[in-house]
């Protein structure tokens, strides 16, 4: 699953199975690494508003509510569509063991925003992470996780998985990553 800035639940997959799409969420924690998938539900193609994309992207058209909080004791509700994208995932391209590919440490840019691919460090700025320390809370950390032969920077919010941006192919060189929301829908990361 594609999330965007309006998505807020957990990452999620979906297999085909002749009428049938099966969801999926993800085991709380990889065990070395290794993601699990937990059946989540199942729905009836045929019966489902979808649309391909590209070859490799999809996108699944559900009904649902938007609510608008006016004051405490009145809101509006708006019947409205909602579209999920969803990004096929093949086998990462790579020679590297995951320990080889643990220790580089990329930059992508997406949208403006700089992306640091960073394994199994905090990526708060230290003052941050003494308030979150103050706090209990553990940050922002990513680590290197596989399903399926398709190798992920899973990116954790203390403790919980967030995020899960994808790689194509991994070298010494560079990172293509995929499963971004808008075109282009892959970006090549450099090494810091």
């Amino acid at each position: 699953m594609i999330k965007d800035a309006d998505t807020y639940c957990y990452p999620e997959f979906i297999e085909f199975d002749n009428d049938e799409i099966q969801h999926y969420n993800l085991v709380h924690e990889a065990e070395n690494g290794l993601l699990k998938k937990v059946k989540l539900l199942t729905e009836s193609l045929s019966k489902s508003k979808h649309k391909l994309l590209e070859e490799n992207r999809f996108r699944l058209f559900r009904r649902g509510k938007t609510f608008t909080v006016i004051s405490n004791t009145e809101s509006i509700s708006k019947d409205r569509e909602f579209a999920t994208d969803y990004q096929r995932i093949e086998p990462t391209k790579t020679n590297l063991t995951k320990n080889e590919i643990q220790k580089l440490e990329f930059k992508a840019e997406w949208n403006g925003e700089e992306i640091p691919i960073i394994f199994n460090k905090n990526l708060y700025s230290p003052t941050i992470q003494k308030v979150n320390k103050r706090l209990k809370k553990e940050g922002q950390k990513m680590m290197l996780e596989n399903l399926q032969g398709t190798y992920f920077a899973s990116i954790y919010e203390d403790g919980q998985r967030r995020t899960l941006i994808g790689f194509k192919e991994i070298d010494n060189d560079k990172a293509v990553l995929f499963g971004f929301p808008e075109k282009p829908y892959e970006v090549i990361a450099i090494p810091v």
